[in-house]
């Protein structure tokens, strides 16, 4: 059966540039749900990066040159394959606003070893057994690079832009310690780790700060103990038994493409391009992640986390789960279980409940431990502001950046570094006030809701302004 569907799945996808009509109906939603999906034409898109253009700023391949009907027919055809592709899931995610769609088309990158947002199927460990094979690294090959080669673009630009963000933090942390009075200060400051916290505005089933975590203890693990517990030894033996089951007779047919994949053929999981967070130069820092979401995304991907991807990656729930130690009725130590990533319910549209549960997060002084750290609160938004009403994309960005001054004139954000106190932004989102991908019209837009733009580029479809910004201080 399983041969079946994947056999099956392979003729359609390379048939489906030839195919002129499909009788698929999609389920999508209604395209005024779509926050600027009519109001922007081709006339406003004359600043907007080409997709050639754009996926070689971010280091990726780029999309097909195909045909408006191609790209149509594609999305009717993956659109209508979620039903049947989640009909034995006992997990049955929603697929609200695409967001289980999003979740295929980075498991489809995330399997390309030779692409940076390879991350040795962490996104493929959240689909369900038997169906996730169609999009398996062997399989993967074959996709005309449509819907999940464009969402490949935002996904490596947010991860290179996450990684010199974490990196610039960690210098000006390093300097600040080292230049710090006496030599017991910078004892004591080489001590603390710094601490880095990342906030998820939307982050529907991506595993991002997960894949941030997994990369932090892959990089520990190569650099000093390999025991075979180490998470490096645990995904190089899971790899060795997928290089063992390519002696399958159905992978000969695969192997004709091989040859222009030769410089992928090592059996080691180093020999990939590996993922944009493997040039983070400094891991000595705390992560403490939060995802906000709709009530029932924030409900399926606790579930997806504890009965799915946990029991795939066991060495992720131990690191997950761990909080810090508290004191018992009996006087005895014991460590606090604490999410991670903490998800949180949220309705974007309602910016008053936002605003309590952002400054639930930055303003919170029940840690009494924290106000001895030194914090920096990064903002990140993808693929969430297209879907929310008019108006309310540009009050949430002036929003964020009100929390986080707050955040510094409460002296949560320490003082030990020159960027401790600032918060960053990074974003692949459709932003209100900019109709093309004009990039004099984002730093406006960037400054009336009180940042400071640092990067900028633009790619093609409904997400198409990505970026960097800072508080203005």
């Amino acid at each position: 059966m399983m041969i079946q569907t994947i056999l099956l799945s392979i003729s359609i996808l390379l048939l489906l540039p030839h195919v002129h009509s499909l009788s698929i109906t999609p389920t999508t939603q209604s395209s005024n749900i779509i926050r600027g999906s009519n109001k922007y034409g081709t006339n406003n898109n004359s600043t907007i990066l080409t997709p050639s253009d754009a996926a070689q700023k971010v280091g990726v391949l780029p999309t097909k040159n195909a045909t408006k009907g191609e790209w149509q027919r594609a999305w009717k055809l993956h659109r209508g394959l979620m039903k049947p592709l989640h009909l034995i899931d006992g997990c049955r995610p929603k697929d609200s606003k695409l967001a289980l769609a999003c979740l295929w088309w980075k498991a489809l990158a995330g399997n390309d070893k030779s692409s940076p947002v390879h991350d040795y199927s962490l996104s493929y460990d959240l689909l369900p057994p038997i169906t996730r094979w169609i999009v398996s690294s062997r399989v993967c090959r074959f996709y005309p690079r449509l819907h999940h080669a464009n969402v490949e673009i935002r996904t490596a630009y947010l991860d290179k832009a996450l990684t010199n963000i974490i990196n610039t933090i960690m210098n000006d942390y390093n300097t600040a310690s080292s230049s710090s009075s006496s030599t017991q200060q910078q004892h004591q400051s080489m001590q603390k780790k710094k601490k880095i916290r990342l906030v998820v505005i939307g982050g529907g089933y991506d595993t991002r700060s997960i894949k941030l975590l997994e990369q932090s203890l892959l990089m520990q693990s190569v650099g000093g103990d390999t025991a075979t517990s180490t998470p490096y030894n645990l995904l190089q033996r899971r790899h060795g038994r997928s290089q063992r089951r390519r002696r399958r007779w159905y992978h000969r047919l695969l192997r004709r493409n091989n040859n222009r994949h030769n410089n992928n053929d090592d059996d080691s999981i180093t020999s990939s391009a590996g993922n944009a967070f493997i040039n983070i130069t400094n891991t000595n820092y705390n992560l403490e992640a939060y995802e906000l979401d709709l009530p029932e995304v924030v409900t399926a991907k606790r579930k997806l986390l504890l009965q799915r991807l946990f029991r795939r990656r066991p060495w992720l729930q131990q690191r997950t789960t761990a909080g810090r130690m508290n004191t018992n009725d009996n006087g005895q130590e014991e460590e606090e279980e604490k999410e991670y990533p903490i998800l949180m319910e949220a309705n974007f549209n309602d910016l008053n409940a936002t605003r309590k549960v952002l400054e639930g997060i930055l303003l919170n002084n029940d840690d009494e431990s924290e106000n001895e750290e030194d914090v920096t609160n990064i903002v990140l938004f993808e693929g969430v502001m297209i879907y929310l009403d008019e108006g309310i994309p540009h009050a949430l960005l002036e929003l964020c950046s009100d929390v986080l001054k707050k955040s510094r004139s409460s002296g949560r954000s320490g003082s030990s570094s020159t960027t401790a106190a600032l918060g960053y932004l990074c974003f692949a989102d459709r932003l209100e006030n900019i109709p093309g991908g004009d990039e004099d019209a984002a730093q406006l837009e960037m400054e009336c809701t009180g940042w400071e733009l640092v990067d900028f580029l633009s790619k093609p479809g409904l997400a198409r302004h990505m970026g960097v910004a800072r508080v203005v201080v």
